[in-house]
């Protein structure tokens, strides 16, 4: 919607060209009205509907979007502009070249480019036949090119064209024109941009990586969780951003007790693993934080002493302590956080699985008993560094 303080502003513009215009045509009219007198002919007169025989010719080169360049020349087409034989040209954009070279022996009287390939202004350039006396002109439009700024355009190509015509002393010179033109189509000026500095490349790793955790681990109902310290080795490689690992582990599990009146169980473990772990960073820089999978197998070594339960009965006898391994297959992700180029803290989420259920059994006369039996799923958690 055409605001009132635009239709304001390009009205004013519109009544200060015409004012100018109407000034210089004045004086020509006192002239052209002692040449009528005395039987001269009249320059530019003309029948309304049709340009005179004579009538200078004017050339106007229009640049911008196609549906734009029709609007134009329809509005031009509708204007007063009989006093002219009028040729329109499409150019693809404006030439400042062309407007500075002379057209004296084309017949051209006048020439006007009008550029509207900027929705929001229309720039317009003038010049005569020898290209020695300019015009130019801005014209602030709306963005829409509605009919206000059909219009406003109509109306300054015609009073332009009338005022470069009848008064030279209203135009621009070649070097006044020149440098105006080149002010208005320069283009703005970037400020170059500095180049961000280049991230420094992340420290190689080492091969060979160590490092101590301690983990916890659930083992069943009977005894809850089980956990101790552990040592991790590793050897690792990899190729573009990806790492792979292959590491080696033994953790030392606490001795855990197992109580009922009949009959009391101690049990001690060592954990042995062996897996692949393959490690992504998720930020990059001088220490990035890496995410990854853990995938391997390993045996659990256990060590059962059976006690007197709890009643203290007599009637069961401990047995010898026993030693059994398990096989357990374990997998989860892996996170690692980096404190100083050369250490790094890590954790792990993860789940074992026992292949083969493993569980404690009592021995009595009527056969056996399940006094324990380990989780076949176990989740657990580790806490680490590693140089």
């Amino acid at each position: 919607m055409i605001t009132r303080r635009a239709v304001a502003q390009r009205g004013a513009f519109c009544v200060a060209v015409a004012a100018a215009a109407a000034l210089s045509s004045a004086s020509a009219l006192a002239r052209d009205g002692t040449a009528a007198a005395s039987g001269a002919p009249v320059p530019g007169a003309a029948v309304s509907g049709a340009p005179a025989p004579g009538a200078a010719v004017v050339e106007i080169a229009l640049t911008g979007a196609a549906d734009h360049l029709g609007a134009i020349r329809t509005a031009l087409e509708s204007q007063a502009l009989s006093a002219f034989a009028v040729r329109f040209r499409i150019a693809p954009r404006f030439d400042a070249a062309a407007l500075f070279a002379t057209r004296a022996s084309s017949g051209v009287t006048l020439s006007c480019w009008i550029d509207v390939s900027d929705p929001r202004r229309a720039a317009l350039y003038f010049t005569d036949p020898v290209a020695d006396r300019f015009l130019v002109r801005s014209i602030e439009l709306s963005g829409r090119f509605d009919e206000l700024d059909r219009e406003s355009v109509a109306q300054v190509v015609e009073l332009s064209l009338r005022s470069l015509r009848v008064d030279a002393r209203a135009s621009l010179d070649r070097a006044q024109a020149r440098a105006l033109i080149l002010r208005q189509t320069a283009a703005p000026e970037v400020p170059a941009e500095t180049p961000a500095p280049a991230a420094a490349p992340a420290p190689p790793r080492r091969a060979l990586e160590l490092g101590v955790f301690y983990g916890v681990t659930a083992h069943s109902a009977e005894v809850g969780l089980t956990h101790g310290p552990g040592v991790r080795v590793a050897l690792g490689g990899g190729w573009g951003r990806h790492r792979v690992a292959l590491d080696a582990r033994v953790q030392y599990q606490f001795e855990r007790r197992y109580e009922e009146p009949r009959i009391g169980l101690d049990l001690r473990t060592i954990t042995l693993r062996a897996d692949v772990c393959w490690l992504y960073p998720v930020a990059t820089g001088v220490m990035p934080i890496e995410l990854g999978v853990r995938l391997g197998a390993g045996v659990d070594h256990v060590d059962a002493a059976p006690r007197p339960g709890s009643a203290g009965a007599s009637g069961y006898v401990p047995a010898e302590a026993s030693a059994s391994n398990a096989l357990v297959l374990v997998a989860g992700p892996v996170a690692k956080l980096p404190l100083s180029r050369d250490l790094r803290v890590f954790t792990e989420l993860f789940v074992e699985l026992d292949p083969a259920r493993v569980r404690y059994d009592l021995s009595h006369a009527q056969g056996t008993e399940t006094v324990l039996a380990r989780y076949r799923l176990r989740p657990g958690v580790l806490l680490g560094v590693e140089l």
